[in-house]
């Protein structure tokens, strides 16, 4: 996994943008508005750690951050129009990194593999509990 990650970096390194920066607005534009907490959850970072990313997004006008109207202690972030710009702009990193990561792999061993990295993800989430 280590090298798949930074193999993406790489990839992204003439944007100017990380891929821990990519992965936020990703998810950021999919579930906006979205809490700061599920955020960090989403991109298994410790909640301090989403906090600095999203004050330096906040800081590049990529990121607004409100209070949630249902609850005062929730945090809720969305893109901006210059952040959603650049995501819409970076989308194609992200496809073209997975067509190559996928590239000669049969639809039935991605099905495989997807059930048991599932199982995999679920017997370590039973650990932690």
């Amino acid at each position: 996994m280590k090298q798949i990650s930074e193999a993406f970096s790489r990839r992204l390194k003439d944007t100017g943008v990380t891929r821990i920066q990519w992965i936020a607005l990703y998810y950021i534009s999919k579930y906006q508005p979205i809490s700061q907490r599920e955020l960090s959850n989403l991109m298994s970072v410790q909640d301090s750690s989403a906090a600095r990313l999203l004050e330096r997004m906040e800081r590049d006008g990529l990121t607004i951050r409100t209070q949630s109207e249902k609850d005062k202690r929730v945090t809720l972030v969305s893109l901006t129009e210059k952040g959603l710009g650049l995501f819409k702009n970076l989308l194609p990193y992200g496809d073209d990194f997975n067509n190559d990561l996928i590239k000669d792999i049969e639809e039935s061993e991605l099905i495989i593999f997807e059930k048991v990295l599932s199982k995999m993800i679920d017997n370590i989430s039973k650990d932690q509990k």
